[in-house]
């Protein structure tokens, strides 16, 4: 048996009640349809984010890479400071010598080359052949003036050990009391000028007032 076809009029259709689709209340509509949006329009630059992607991963290979070499010359650079020093306890300077020909040659952009430059001036001082050059080689790698100052009492001590006293009273004379080693430089020029015959005793009087150190002092007053 055929069921029968209810048809309905208008005004019937009106009162059936319309069941609405269910959506959450915490749902944002807008922030999801802009995350579409946003991926969408990604892919239409997907080759050019995975190569910025492949970019950065070789940018820290790179990085990595380049750490571990450094590392490596460092490690190396400091076996031939060790290996120069060695050599000039057991005071074979020519071959210290020849060490440190090889470091300038191979790790002079380390920063053993300030400690390499040291022991050279301390190896020509050893030989009594110390040259201006070297010390203005050394002076252009130290940023501190008092250290500077050192290198310039150093200097004019071997140019006294030369016999050469009034170039060394010149480089004396550079020596500001502004320098931790002003006493010190007072007391070598003091040495100088009573070897050549002159009295010093204004030097030595003056070593006696300014010196914080007995040691200065005592010496000083021993030569007045």
């Amino acid at each position: 048996m055929k069921k029968r076809k209810v048809s309905l009029t208008p005004e019937q259709k009106k009162d059936i009640p319309v069941k609405e689709v269910p959506i959450k209340e915490d749902v944002d509509l807008e922030f999801e349809y802009k995350i579409y949006m946003l991926f969408d329009k990604l892919k239409k630059y997907k080759l050019f984010i995975i190569a910025g992607f492949v970019a950065f991963i070789l940018l820290i290979i790179g990085f990595v890479y380049l750490k571990s070499e450094r590392e490596k010359l460092l490690n190396e650079a400091s076996g031939v400071v060790y290996d120069i020093r060695a050599s000039y306890i057991d005071k074979k300077y020519d071959k210290a010598d020849n060490l440190i020909k090889k470091f300038k040659e191979r790790y002079s952009d380390t920063p053993y080359l300030k400690l390499v430059l040291a022991y050279e001036l301390l190896i020509q001082k050893e030989k009594n052949n110390v040259s201006e050059d070297k010390i203005k080689e050394v002076e252009k790698h130290i940023n501190s003036e008092q250290i500077r100052s050192g290198l310039k009492e150093f200097y004019a001590y071997t140019l006294h050990s030369k016999g050469k006293n009034k170039e060394a009273l010149t480089v004396l004379d550079q020596i500001d009391q502004k320098y931790y080693n002003y006493i010190s430089a007072l007391l070598l020029k003091g040495f100088i000028l009573k070897k050549e015959g002159k009295n010093p005793e204004d030097i030595f009087r003056q070593i006696t007032e300014l010196s914080k150190y007995n040691y200065f002092k005592k010496i000083a007053e021993e030569n007045l």
